[in-house]
This record gives C-alpha cells, structure tokens and sequence, in this order.
C-alpha cells in the first residue's frame, strides 16, 4: 500500500520570507497564468514562481531607485498580475501599500488618497483621467502616476521592471535586501463603508502572516492544486486569500468576470477558490435549476441520502455519485472557502 505523503506546513516571520521561500520550493511552478485575447484567439502566459519572485524583486529595486522608499503607494484596478507584482513588490521593502476600492466613486477615492497620505499611484489605464484631476489638486501628496498597462506619457509596470532587472544584474541589492519589521505598518486598507465613509485600518505583516500561517493548517492546500482570483484583491479577504495560495505554491488564475465563472471553472480545472456566499448561493441555484430541466431531481435527492448514509461508515464516493454536477465545475474542484456574515 502507497504510504500517503505527509501535508507539511512552515510558520513565516513576514510577506518577504514567505515569498521568498515559494521562489525557492516552487521555483519551476505555474504561480500565475495570463490570459491574453485577441478577437477569437486566446493565448496561456505562464509565469513561474522564480520569475515571479524575480519580477518582485526588479520591480522593488527600481520604485526604490525612483525615490520612492518610506512612501505610501496606491494600486487600483481590476484584479491581475500587475495588480498583484505592485502589491507584493511595495510591501515587501518599498513602503507601504494602499488598495483603493476600483468602485468606488472619484470623490470617496480622492478622500482616500488624502487620508493614507499617497504619493504615488499605480492604476490601470482607464483610471489614469480620474487619476490625473486628483493629481492636479494641491490638497493632497499625490505626485507620481504609474500605469499597469503601456501607455505613451507615463512609467509603466513592465518597463519599471525591467529597468529593476537591469540594477539587479548590476549588483543592487538595496530591495533584496531590505528588513521587514513585521509589527510596523504594510499596508493602509479602507473598510468597505457599508452604514458610513470607508475607515483607513492599518495592518503589519505579523497581522496578515498570521493568518496565512494558521489557514494552511485548516485546509489542506498543495501545490498541484489551482485557484481562481475571483474577489477583488483591494479586499483582504481576496488579497490574503491569494498571499495563502502563493505559500504553498498553487497555480492562480484569473476569473474573466461573473457571468464566465463557470467556464472558466471549467478552463482551468480549478480545484479551490475563495469566494462570498452570494455567488456560491447563485451557482447553487444555477446547479438546481440545471437538475430539474434535466428531470433528475429524485436521483440527486437520492444520491444526497445514498452518500449521507455511506458517509457514516467511512465510505466516501461522493465524486463518482455526483460526478455529472462536478463536471459542470470543471470536475476538478475540491472545495470552496467561504465566510459568514455577521450582523
């Protein structure tokens, strides 16, 4: 009999030793795929944790070298893997790293840029319009644009990274290098302003390591496993969410929007993902309403009971009962995690 491998977790100091550590154990993994579309054509862009701790690096090297050490530093946008490099890249030895809500309105997000104190903004193109009135406002510390996509007239993601490349090779270690104090201020969150204005909450490493410490503890997550990046990364539950798969060296992809949750289930074989109850409820409900047209509500309902009780003497063959459902996942899914809400 095959001796099952032992799931082993590692406890990390701070974002930058965790990280690290995912470039060196998961070096030649799938960390991030880049869909890019054109017309009818699609085409898969593999990033690999090396290139990704590399890219991190570059990148931190570079804002560094630009100045922008000590500063704190927006990102807004959709969710994607400039998003994501930014992120990592600021928080772990550049300074400290501001999400702003992408739906939120101009005058809430320029509310924002005041509170935290940013100088410096890094956004998607068609941000750059809203971005560029508060920037020509003397009311706030902004003074720097940085765009994720090329866009002529402004320092964007990629060539930042490059450049950071080009220092690295020459011997710059000042980013690599850098200490994290992991009790100090990271990153400057804003609530979601549900019954007031968004509140600025101020988080350290300790404060978001922690719980990537303790969630790989509660699920068993591997780094065969894939993961769809579908809550917005500007909320710590979808960043810190994303920060718990990198650890254990997943594949994470990118989610094209909630009408093609499903196909891109599907497309990716995802096997895990975070999301909140409302679109589990609406996929249930889309599972549902799929069973009935097909006249097979009995057969689930009886599979349900079939499964419920074989359960209960250690027999599990709940993927082969409702492997006509699970296909409909992209038939790899293990499981969701999800959170309650409180009042």
């Amino acid at each position: 009999m095959k001796k099952k491998t032992p799931y082993i977790t590692k406890d990390f100091k701070d974002l930058k030793e965790m990280i690290e550590n995912s470039g060196k154990e998961y070096a030649d993994n799938v960390a991030f795929v880049i869909k890019h579309v054109e017309g009818k054509n699609k085409e898969y862009q593999d990033i690999t944790y090396k290139q990704f701790v590399h890219e991190m690096n570059a990148l931190g090297t570079e804002l560094i070298q630009e100045g922008y050490k000590g500063k704190n530093i927006a990102v807004i946008g959709k969710n994607s893997y400039e998003w994501f490099l930014t992120y990592t890249a600021v928080i772990n030895g550049v300074g400290v790293i501001v999400p702003l809500d992408k739906g939120l309105p101009q005058d809430e997000i320029e509310m924002s840029v005041k509170k935290a104190k940013i100088e410096v903004i890094v956004c998607e193109e068609s941000y750059l319009e809203m971005i560029n009135q508060i920037l020509e406002k003397d009311d706030n510390n902004l003074n720097k644009i940085i765009c994720m996509e090329e866009v002529a007239g402004y320092d964007n993601v990629k060539d930042l990274v490059e450049k950071g490349k080009e220092l690295l090779n020459e011997g710059n270690r000042e980013y690599v290098d850098a200490k994290i104090d992991a009790d100090k201020m990271a990153t400057i969150v804003f609530t979601s302003g549900t019954t007031a204005l968004s509140k600025a909450v101020m988080l350290s490493h300790k404060n978001i390591v922690s719980n990537i410490n303790a969630m790989v503890k509660v699920e068993k997550l591997y780094d065969t496993d894939t993961n769809i990046a579908f809550l917005p990364f500007h909320h710590t539950f979808g960043s810190t969410g994303m920060l718990v798969y990198l650890s254990r060296g997943m594949r994470n992809v990118f989610c094209d929007g909630l009408r093609h949750v499903q196909e891109n289930l599907k497309e990716y074989k995802v096997t895990v993902f975070i999301c909140v109850p409302l679109l589990i409820e609406s996929m249930y409900k889309k599972i549902e309403a799929g069973i009935e047209k097909k006249g097979k509500t009995k057969l689930i309902k009886f599979a349900k009971a079939l499964s419920k009780f074989l359960l209960k003497f250690g027999i599990d063959i709940r993927r082969k009962l409702f492997k006509e459902v699970l296909d409909e996942l992209g038939g790899e899914l293990r499981f969701i995690v999800s959170r309650s809400i409180c009042t």
